[in-house]
């Protein structure tokens, strides 16, 4: 999912948001400064938890991190592997319908489309709840600002991931560059999915094109997102009330 998606359901699975937690609910992804790889970031939660634990800190960031996580079962679990009896996460599935419209609209080749279309899922979901839960604007953009944290996140994940700690402080505001960090629109959306595809792929995406599937998305979203989330709550906030 997109950064105010983790943002929500961290603060619902948790019972509380401040600039750990939502570092934390967005860490996984900071990937995209390239200085992490993905598997290492969605998987290795419970060992990090660990980790953090031993040291006696940190722990709304490693709960936040788990509530993102694909191993264990955090959100992007059931968003990108598995949800219900569906073959794959919940927004692949939903994504279905948007695939021929995302090849074209992202200038694709076909085997990328139903890929890159679950990301439109996840898009609109930023989109429906940041209309729907206003009492979260601003704060991604407020943590990744707190740069005393960033810093001492930063230093203690060091060691751990074996990477500089300098550069694991880069990599938040890396990552702020290439997500919505203001009003989420489907046209700001689209712009920064752009800026994503062009560092990953080298490929230029029609941005208008592109937010019109984000705002068709919408509506999938707003039929099927709140039975989703549900689920998906009940299922994590059970993960973390038996951490050990």
């Amino acid at each position: 999912m997109f950064p105010y998606t983790h943002i929500c359901f961290a603060n619902d699975t948790l019972g509380k948001i401040n600039d750990e937690t939502v570092l934390g609910a967005v860490f996984p992804d900071t990937v995209i400064a390239g200085f992490l790889e993905h598997g290492t970031t969605h998987n290795q939660a419970p060992a990090l938890f660990r980790y953090l634990s031993g040291l006696g800190i940190l722990g709304d960031f490693s709960r936040a991190v788990i509530t993102h996580s694909t191993t264990p079962r955090g959100l992007d679990y059931y968003c990108d592997e598995k949800y219900l009896d569906y073959e794959k996460g919940y927004a692949f599935e939903m994504a279905r319908p948007l695939v021929d419209k995302v090849i074209r609209s992202c200038n694709l080749p076909p085997e990328m489309g139903w890929w890159k279309a679950h990301n439109f899922i996840e898009m609109a979901a930023d989109v429906w709840l940041y209309e729907k839960r206003p009492e979260f604007h601003g704060f991604l953009k407020k943590a990744l600002n707190n740069q005393t944290l960033v810093l001492a996140i930063s230093q203690v994940l060091s060691p751990f991931f074996d990477v500089p700690a300098a550069k694991m402080a880069m990599s938040f505001p890396l990552y702020g560059e290439y997500v919505t960090t203001g009003a989420v629109t489907s046209v700001e959306l689209a712009k920064k999915y752009g800026m994503q595809t062009a560092k990953k792929h080298g490929i230029n995406i029609d941005i208008i094109a592109a937010a019109k599937v984000i705002e068709e998305a919408v509506d999938i979203v707003d039929s099927t997102f709140p039975d989703f989330i549900t689920h998906c709550q009940e299922n994590v906030t059970e993960l973390i009330n038996n951490l050990r």
